[in-house]
């Protein structure tokens, strides 16, 4: 497990740091987005005060080229305006999209460190959710959140200056105007938040349910049981519903609210303002020009009020969403890998060791239900060929993946000449362990790409040679006419075939230590002699330990241990 646990805080602090000119420059954008807005507001007030309110006073009509002049000053402050928030906008989606890439990198680095018991209780769905969904979310709160709220903040807090300045009694009047709609504000982020994590609670059980299905498709449709996966789907789907249908309440009904509560402001303001310039009583007399602007501003600080609404619901998104990556990122790891144990170091003979050796390994799951082994104990020495049988459940297949470094012992140890297994960088596995399944599982791409799994170090030469040792050389060259570069098709290969693929994929590296699980379950007799003759080649210089009780006689193993009980015995 990480020593020290991962938090978002944290690491937004650390990208801050790292990208220290590209803060400056979103600081400034904010800053200068915030700033330029109140330029049109004081250069109505200029205007109507300055310009056109004392010719008028005068009888006369404003010189015609000055009136254009302070125009051009007006749009230049409207322009300079635009181009500041064209650049904050700008700012914002760059440091956003710089902040979620190295987070998503940052999780997929963490993906192939995670134990395999991660992926055994969590399904592809929701691993894929956490990638994309729970990710996008914190990039939502990042810039339509977090930056924009403070963008609306530093908006209100410039244009209450303002009105403060233009008139100080009206920028009193707004100073409790503000807090009230914060109020308002406030309650419906309550709703929100728990809208929110209701609503990706059931988008992740759906993504989960969706992938599920499409790997199963086949199995699904064999047995008939569609009907039974989409009634679970129209399930979701009405919870989905029902979830968002609460979110959009709270939508609907904010945006109304505060659309309101600025009519009845900008109505009051004006009926007192004029009822001011007929009474003595009333302090709040202000110039024509200042009260087009006061209302100018006014008008503009419930945009961003209205904004943080919008802005705090997309926090609300991305609160959940860090909750479920904040999880992820701190889920127990696989232990450090040694960058020294490569291949040709670990497959060196030492004296007192035999290859591989198991020493009083115990091993239980995570929940600790059941102790799937007990202090087991037994040697595999080079070039032996040892067959491990067993009842089903007993343990054979964790046996293969503690082997591998997949699993790690609860207690005792596994070691390759005296190297711990689990302490093997994995890039070098390849080289040391060929592991065929008991069925195919393919990857996108060519026929190429199913052998050599994308690993630049198999070249062609060694697939073609890992191909004819597996017997498919010849099926390959008659039904196959693009050969290597044939995109992959299960159907153009019988149930052995795949098997013989796999068996081909395995010896590609040329492994010294092969592992074969249950390869013969399920084939027919004739399609089991043609894998036990491929088999057969591919023992001759390797280390093999299988699990076949039907092929143990058939391979003349020199050796069969019986898993029982969480022991192992000779026969």
């Amino acid at each position: 497990m990480s020593k020290t646990p991962f938090k978002t805080s944290r690491f937004l602090g650390s990208f801050i740091l790292k990208h220290w000119g590209l803060s400056l420059l979103l600081a400034f954008s904010i800053l200068g987005a915030s700033l330029s807005g109140l330029l049109p507001a004081f250069a109505l007030r200029q205007i109507i005060d300055q310009e056109i309110q004392p010719a008028l006073a005068a009888g006369t009509i404003p010189e015609t080229g000055r009136l254009i002049g302070v125009a051009l000053i007006f749009y230049a402050c409207y322009l300079a305006e635009g181009l500041f928030t064209i650049f904050e906008n700008y700012m914002i989606d760059v440091y956003g999209e710089k902040l979620i890439h190295e987070l998503r990198y940052l999780m997929l680095e963490k993906t192939a460190r995670l134990r395999l018991s991660y992926f055994s209780k969590h399904g592809s769905g929701e691993m894929s959710s956490r990638l994309t969904d729970d990710v996008y979310a914190i990039e939502l709160l990042f810039s339509d959140g977090l930056v924009s709220l403070l963008v609306s903040l530093f908006k209100i807090i410039g244009i209450w200056v303002s009105i403060f300045i233009f008139n100080w009694v009206l920028g009193l009047l707004l100073f409790i105007v503000v807090p009230a709609i914060a109020l308002i504000t406030h309650l419906f982020r309550k709703g929100m938040l728990k809208a929110q994590i209701e609503n990706r609670k059931v988008l992740n059980e759906q993504s989960n349910h969706f992938a599920e299905t499409i790997d199963n498709l086949r199995l699904l449709k064999d047995l008939g049981k569609e009907n039974y996966r989409e009634n679970d789907f129209k399930g979701l789907l009405a919870k989905a519903y029902h979830s968002q249908d609460k979110t959009g309440l709270y939508d609907s009904i904010y945006s109304p609210t505060i659309d309101f509560i600025k009519a009845v402001v900008i109505a009051l303001l004006t009926l007192v303002v004029a009822y001011s310039y007929g009474s003595s009583s009333v302090i709040i007399g202000l110039s024509i020009g200042t009260f087009a602007a006061s209302i100018d501003l006014i008008s503009s600080i419930f945009s961003p009020i209205q904004a943080i609404g919008e802005e705090l619901q997309s926090m609300q998104e991305g609160v959940s969403g860090i909750y479920r990556v904040e999880s992820f990122l701190n889920e127990e790891e696989i232990s450090p890998k040694d960058a020294t144990l490569t291949a040709q170091a670990v497959l060196k003979p030492q004296a007192d060791f035999p290859l591989l050796r198991f020493k009083d390994l115990s091993f239980h799951y995570d929940d600790g239900t059941e102790l799937i082994f007990d202090h087991l104990s037994f040697d595999l020495p080079a070039l032996e060929q040892v067959c491990v049988i067993g009842r089903t459940g007993a343990g054979k297949t964790t046996l293969f993946r503690l082997s591998l470094g997949l699993l790690e012992p609860t207690s005792g140890s596994l070691l390759l000449n005296g190297h711990p297994v689990q302490a093997i960088p994995d890039a070098e596995k390849r080289q040391i362990f060929g592991y065929v399944e008991q069925g195919f599982k393919p990857v996108p791409g060519s026929l190429r790409d199913q052998i050599s799994l994308g690993d630049k170090a198999i070249s062609e030469a060694m697939i073609l040679d890992a191909l004819k040792e597996s017997f498919l050389s010849d099926y390959i060259a008659q039904h196959l006419p693009a050969g290597l570069d044939t995109p992959f098709n299960p159907d153009d290969f019988s149930r052995g075939q795949l098997q013989l693929l796999g068996l081909a994929r395995a010896i590609a590296a040329n492994p010294s230590i092969l592992l074969l699980d249950e390869i013969s379950a399920n084939l027919d007799s004739e399609t089991e002699q043609q894998v036990i003759k491929a088999i057969t080649l591919a023992s001759q210089s390797r280390t093999v330990l299988s699990i076949s009780h039907r092929l143990s006689d058939q391979l003349g193993f020199s050796k069969i241990i019986k898993v029982e009980n969480g022991h192992a015995v000779s026969e």
